[in-house]
């Protein structure tokens, strides 16, 4: 019951459309989720509440500052398209991922399988997609240059600082 709470509450925050459909039809939480009936009124005063507006606009910020940094010529050009083909690509991979050049390197392969795709993107695309590609291997490739601090009985040694 409480893995459902914050699954709903996780998958709440990440779609703004599934936080409309708790406010008009609130049953749907039971349907798709085993809840208590406290954790039940609870998702559906989140659901309902103003702040939950900010939190999927935050939510989805932190999803799309990856595709506008590494995809700016990308997004430019998809101009009044980019909103629905975010919004599909999130529905399709609703589990982010933290690596800014694998969520541009994902979005750039969404957006390659879609058919009507406006060719003024396509050049924009590859250039960016190649050199998302490019960072991401070398990326993967590098030693780990974070190594851990030595402890000595739970306490940072003097000498490894």
């Amino acid at each position: 019951m409480l893995v459902d709470f914050q699954i709903a509450l996780a998958e709440l925050t990440a779609s703004p459309a599934l936080c409309r459909q708790v406010r008009v039809t609130p049953e749907i939480l039971r349907e798709r989720y085993t809840l208590t009936e406290k954790e039940c009124r609870r998702l559906e005063a989140i659901a309902g509440s103003k702040g939950m507006e900010a939190n999927c606009m935050l939510y989805r910020a932190n999803r799309l500052a990856p595709v506008a940094l590494n995809l700016p010529e990308t997004c430019t050009a998809l101009g009044e398209d980019l909103n629905p083909l975010i919004s599909a690509y999130w529905d399709s991979e609703p589990t982010t991922d933290v690596h800014f050049l694998v969520e541009a390197d994902r979005f750039c392969r969404f957006l390659n399988e879609q058919p009507e795709l406006p060719p003024v993107v396509l050049p924009p695309l590859k250039r960016e997609h190649a050199i998302v590609a490019a960072k991401l291997a070398a990326s993967r490739n590098m030693p780990h240059v974070f190594q851990p601090v030595p402890r000595y009985h739970g306490h940072f040694r003097a000498n490894s600082l």
